[in-house]
């Protein structure tokens, strides 16, 4: 589930480059929809930490990699995205004491969520509506 996460991701970011005149960065809604992936990313990086130990930074490095697309000069859409990116580890981080069942499905959904948000960037990047 992950890596179709991933891969829809990876899509959207790659539509930067062939994006009509619409200039789409500067829209409030992509601009909202870009720092609710990152509170996602963030959460499941809490979760893979929790899981996997420190050493497991995927969702960290994949959260620089965005920045440096999205966001790579400082202002307020990066600080947007890496509060939200934080928070959103805080919040996961104080949530479980140890990986199971429950863990494991929240990833699972937090992976959903992360894919609906990426489908709906590179609807906006594109113009065209899924």
């Amino acid at each position: 589930m992950r890596s179709g996460f991933v891969i829809l991701f990876a899509l959207s970011v790659c539509l930067n480059g062939i994006a009509t005149a619409q200039d789409y960065r500067n829209n409030p809604v992509y601009e909202d929809k870009l720092v609710g992936l990152a509170d996602v990313l963030g959460r499941v990086h809490a979760i893979r930490v929790l899981c996997n130990g420190q050493g497991d930074q995927y969702w960290r490095e994949y959260m620089r990699n965005l920045l440096d697309l999205e966001a790579p000069a400082a202002g307020y859409l990066r600080s947007r995205m890496v509060d939200s990116f934080n928070a959103g580890y805080t919040a996961e981080q104080s949530r479980f004491d140890s990986c199971g069942p429950q863990a494991a499905q929240l990833e699972s959904d937090l992976s959903t969520r992360g894919r609906q948000l990426s489908e709906s960037l590179a609807s906006l990047a594109t113009g065209i509506t899924p």
